[in-house]
């Protein structure tokens, strides 16, 4: 038999699935159900990146609080197919020293710690409050002072902005009136035990997760078609609109400045 390599026979690659991969947004005190969950709008702005001459849309999957199933009990993925999270992967909210202000609660499936496995490679720690990037993620920042984003420390009351930077023994803090935030992209392919790819994109919270996915969308598109790992401050120029109809006010260049860092 042949090996899979998810090509036609004649060398094309294969129309592929969009599975979008979510977290509960329920209360604690609630039962999770499918329909709630995060980051719905942020993943319609990256989706619609996606080239649509590559992708159909698959479906949803719902990441239960604590559920353990296996691999088997997901969809079939192909090779061709994609995952993507458009939200912060709580990665070690249940380890934190000083539990963070909202938890977003993991699953124990294979699936989420296949996915873990490779978001491990870059990140050390991450939290809502904390980011330790690894030794490998740091290797890939082009900046002057590539360990003054190694290790940081975020707000958690009126946005995710970043408190200090863990350098030295007292620590950095940002200049007076910058406000600004980290977030991340990570497109992998390929992954182990599933052999279809995986694209992470996120921020700190949720309005630095929406704003990050519609500027991919909108400047940076190309990063969707192969893999990469991009970490980069959103600088807030003026304030986020009090309830906005759309996630259009990204779009002013005057408004949030992309600085990336990698």
């Amino acid at each position: 038999m042949k090996p899979k390599t998810g090509r036609t026979p004649g060398g094309e690659l294969p129309r592929g699935r969009v599975f979008r991969l979510t977290y509960s947004n329920a209360r604690p005190d609630d039962d999770p159900k499918l329909f709630r969950c995060r980051d719905a709008m942020a993943f319609c702005e990256l989706a619609a990146a996606l080239p649509r001459e590559r992708y159909d849309y698959g479906t949803t999957i719902h990441f239960y609080p604590d559920d353990d199933r296996g691999l088997v009990d997901f969809p079939p993925f192909e090779p061709a197919d994609v995952l993507v999270l458009t939200t912060r992967p709580p990665l070690h909210d249940k380890n934190s020293l000083i539990p963070p202000r909202r938890v977003i609660h993991a699953t124990k499936t294979e699936l989420e710690a296949v996915l873990f496995e490779e978001l491990g490679k870059y990140f050390a720690f991450c939290s809502r409050k904390f980011v330790d990037l690894t030794p490998h993620a740091v290797a890939c920042l082009k900046v002057a002072e590539p360990q003054k984003w190694a290790s940081l420390e975020l707000f958690e009351y009126g946005g995710a902005n970043i408190q200090r930077h863990h350098v030295g023994h007292a620590g950095l803090r940002p200049q007076a009136n910058h406000d600004s935030t980290i977030v991340f992209f990570l497109r992998a392919n390929h992954l182990p035990k599933i052999q279809c790819d995986f694209v992470a994109s996120f921020g700190m919270d949720g309005y630095a997760t929406l704003i990050w996915n519609r500027l991919i969308r909108h400047r940076f598109p190309e990063w969707l078609d192969g893999p990469r790992f991009v970490m980069a401050e959103l600088v807030y120029r003026k304030p986020i609109p009090v309830k906005p109809l759309t996630p259009a006010f990204a779009d002013d260049p005057d408004a949030v400045e992309v600085r990336v860092l990698t």
